[in-house]
């Protein structure tokens, strides 16, 4: 039975596979002799000749047939390498968003959001996150959120999905959400209206929404405020942790709520 490597036996071998990164990669696909591998990394042979004696040596890669492919520690460090390089370069590109993620709320890795896309507001489009919500909202066939922000254009999504009879929406509102809502008349009324549809289910929470957060049948996201409550980010994953996190905060929350009636928003509406 081989012996495992020690610590300075795996540093060198972790080494060598930043150092050799792309050799690897290139076999993972299929096996390939070294005139294939300078072909398809563009390198001299005696570069590729260093680099299969450096991946081999520390038993990264193995030659069959005159072929080379990786052994199954090469495969598994390579697939852990590659992955922390992709959730550094995520990490790297949205910085300044992490630092304002609530991740006391986030029950799952936040490497989980290395494939998510992230809207930011931009000097030309200070309201891009919201925006970028009024349009999912657009498209979506069903829809479960928890909501604690002003956006008029939300009431214009919920009506055109309603209207047309194919939607499905749930929704959960802020005490604060609600009392605005109700306290202008054209904003009371549209929701008084909206109430009426069989496919709105709309819940008002007596504390804090966690996380504003929306399910669709494709797509996860939340928002991302800063201390002051503005935008900074919207945040959608297809990651399924993140799917079961935000189903599972929704319904938490969603249980704790009170189903809103139109006597909820007279009630609000004289507060």
């Amino acid at each position: 039975m081989a012996t495992p490597p020690g610590d300075d036996v795996a540093t060198e071998a972790v080494r060598t596979l930043l150092d050799r990164l792309e050799f690897v990669q290139a076999l993972l696909d299929d096996p390939k002799d070294k005139r294939t591998l300078v072909s398809e990394t563009d390198v001299s042979r005696s570069t590729v000749n260093r680099a299969v004696r450096d991946l081999e040596g520390k038993g990264l890669i193995e030659r069959t047939n005159g072929e080379y492919r990786p052994t199954a520690y090469g495969e598994l460090l390579a697939d852990e390498f590659t992955s922390l390089l992709e959730t550094a370069a995520f990490a790297w590109n949205v910085r300044d968003v992490l630092e304002q993620i609530p991740a006391d709320e986030l029950d799952f890795d936040l490497a989980r959001l290395a494939d998510a896309t992230i809207t930011t507001p931009t000097p030309a489009n200070p309201s891009a996150p919201l925006e970028r919500v009024v349009q999912i909202k657009r498209t979506a066939s069903t829809l479960r959120s928890l909501a604690s922000g002003r956006s008029p254009g939300a009431l214009d999504a919920h009506e055109r999905g309603l209207e047309a009879g194919d939607a499905v929406f749930e929704t959960v509102l802020s005490e604060e959400l609600l009392a605005w809502l109700a306290a202008g008349s054209n904003r009371r009324q549209r929701v008084a209206d909206l109430l009426a549809y069989d496919d709105l289910h709309v819940y008002v929470c007596d504390d804090d929404i966690p996380v504003p957060l929306g399910i669709t049948e494709d797509v996860v996201f939340f928002g991302v405020s800063s201390p002051e409550g503005a935008p900074v980010a919207l945040v959608e994953s297809t990651d399924q942790s993140v799917r079961d996190w935000a189903v599972e905060t929704f319904e938490a929350t969603r249980d704790a709520a009170e189903r809103v009636t139109r006597d909820h928003l007279e009630e609000y509406a004289d507060s």
